[in-house]
């Protein structure tokens, strides 16, 4: 079952603005000033009721070099966000921790993917329950 998380204080009224922005008509900001959430594996973040809505779907790749072993590419984690407004459809944000895109612009919002923990370790095997997404809200002004 997923986790509902209200956090009521970070936004006002969702907004239109862009192509892919919600199909429900609605006014004012997404965000009006940044802030910093944090998702586990099938959490669920609604924003101000039911206007902005997350979910950390999916962890599409996991290669960062463990914190044990001595690596030539620091590697990528990958993941997808859910991300919606309103009643309109949810849209999946896909992220990375070293290759573009860490940061993608979603109805005015700047998602950008600030950390994917647990770090992996060579001989410790990661399940998707245990993985946790930080991320920075921002408004694009």
């Amino acid at each position: 079952m997923r986790k509902m998380i209200c956090v009521a204080a970070l936004a006002a009224l969702a907004g239109c603005g862009s192509s892919t922005g919600p199909d429900v008509d609605l006014e004012g900001a997404l965000v009006t000033v940044p802030v910093e959430v944090t998702l586990r594996f099938g959490d669920d973040l609604v924003v101000d009721g039911t206007v902005l809505r997350m979910s950390f779907a999916a962890v599409l790749e996991d290669s960062r070099c463990p914190s044990d072993v001595t690596c030539v590419w620091e590697g990528n984690a990958k993941v997808e966000i859910g991300i919606g407004a309103g009643t309109g459809p949810t849209h999946a944000l896909q992220l990375n921790t070293s290759l573009d895109p860490r940061a993608v612009e979603w109805n005015d919002v700047l998602v950008t993917l600030l950390e994917v923990t647990p770090h992996p370790v060579s001989d410790v095997p990661i399940t998707d329950a245990d993985y946790v997404v930080k991320l920075r809200l921002e408004p694009m002004l």
